[in-house]
């Protein structure tokens, strides 16, 4: 059986019954779905527990830690390397023996071995006087906590190796080393994406998305260091272009799974998308991040796959009837913004791609407010009501106006807002009437 969580488990434990009382469903069906699920077997620890086991597995490792730091200085180098390689056999094999019986318990003692793992690359080094980059340590971390979530099929594993390979390695192998970490980067989330499919996890979705970016941004450092770039501008390109094909991504989802896993990633894109464009759309921040000339070969193997894989999932969304024409329309701006981001920025001012990041919080916000309104559904029509406020009120903070003239036009759009909620507010209680 495919793996579930827990909370569709219990969701479908507590619903079968009603379902059967209102007649939904046969009972044939019933037993049959109590089967595939294995309704009946209850997990021998409460799920919270395993919360409690993490927290108490981190709170145990740093007291031991702390204790061997207190007389670390004075042990041999043979006795430091039993003393790690005994810690760290002793609980995996715990682990591994407890996982049977206690699955929560016996996964917390694997990942306090797995953390005692991450401390003993560092310290074996500092044993051998080894030196190196700083990020080849997490690297090596981020492979074993790797190698222990997929021994173990271990969510909390995969979801440290995720941030310990994309968000804290990535960006250092980035800046020294642009085109492998390119290839890296991508890799790696097509990894960690086939996994979230396999556990069904969001979590490691939105990880491994925002850990693209990352890893994305560092490989920018590094081509703008020694430039008049600012680097708040040049994280946003980076974040920008790694966001574009995630909020593109349900166009191609064909399944309930999908497009839960595709639904969080295209939250996380489009917030992303939205925090880049708010920052570009300051003409100085713009500035900051122009394009280098020469342009150095990094800079098209960043902007390049996101602008393939975004273009990808627009021409399969485009081509089904089963997708929303809202959704095809926002998907369309995303794309279109992404190549004349990508324009402006080749350009020698920063007011084009100002210019850009302006149109497309505009676009956006009309883009989200009339989804709210063709579907009564709260969340995209506030969403674009916040962006629009927030354009508003950057724009006028960031242009010199007298005190009167920002009242009027705050107290404007302040009635404004209040008066589209409630309206709004009422008009989804007349559609769930009717």
């Amino acid at each position: 059986m495919e793996a579930l969580s827990g909370g569709f488990r219990d969701g479908l434990r507590r619903e079968l019954p009603r379902w059967l009382d209102e007649g939904l469903v046969a009972p044939d069906a019933a037993a049959a779905l109590r089967a595939r699920y294995r309704l009946d077997e209850r997990d021998r620890t409460l799920p919270g527990l395993l919360a409690v086991y993490l927290l108490g597995a981190l709170l145990a490792g740093a007291g031991v830690i702390s204790l061997v730091a207190w007389h670390w200085e004075g042990m041999a180098p043979s006795l430091k390397l039993a003393l790690l390689g005994g810690a760290l056999a002793a609980l995996h094999v715990a682990g591994a023996k407890l996982q049977p019986r206690a699955p929560r318990l016996g996964h917390a003692l694997a990942f306090l071995g797995t953390l005692v793992f991450g401390a003993s690359v560092g310290l074996v080094a500092q044993i051998f006087h080894v030196s190196g980059v700083w990020w080849g340590g997490f690297a090596a971390f981020a492979a074993g906590a790797l190698a222990a979530g997929l021994l173990y099929e271990s969510l909390p594993h995969l979801l440290l190796a995720a941030v310990l390979a994309l968000w804290v390695a990535g960006p250092g192998l980035g800046h020294d080393h642009p085109a492998p970490a390119v290839a890296g980067a991508w890799a790696a989330v097509a990894l960690f994406l086939g996994l979230a499919w396999r556990h069904r996890s969001r979590a490691l979705v939105v990880l491994a998305a925002v850990g693209l970016g990352a890893t994305l941004v560092g490989v920018l450092s590094g081509v703008f260091e020694g430039t008049h770039a600012v680097p708040l501008a040049v994280a946003a390109v980076g974040a920008m272009f790694a966001s574009a094909p995630l909020a593109i991504a349900p166009l191609q989802a064909r399944s309930d799974t999908a497009a839960r896993l595709a639904g969080a990633a295209r939250v996380t894109g489009r917030l992303a998308f939205v925090a880049s464009a708010w920052c570009l759309s300051f003409t100085d921040l713009a500035r900051g991040a122009l394009l280098p000339r020469p342009i150095d070969a990094a800079i098209p193997a960043v902007i390049a796959p996101a602008l393939v894989l975004a273009l990808a999932a627009l021409v399969v969304g485009l081509r089904r009837e089963d997708v929303e024409p809202l959704a095809r329309g926002e998907a369309m701006l995303l794309f279109a913004t992404a190549l004349a981001f990508a324009a402006g920025l080749s350009l020698e001012t920063g007011r084009a791609a100002a210019l850009v990041a302006n149109l497309v919080l505009a676009f956006l916000a009309a883009g989200r407010i009339v989804r709210g309104l063709a579907t009564n559904q709260r969340a995209p029509f506030w969403e674009g009501m916040g962006i629009a406020g927030l354009v508003l009120i950057t724009r006028f903070v960031e242009n010199e106006l007298s005190l009167l003239a920002r009242g009027v036009i705050f107290l404007a759009a302040g009635i404004a807002v209040i008066v589209a909620g409630a309206w709004f507010e009422r008009r989804r209680a007349r559609a769930e009437v009717a």
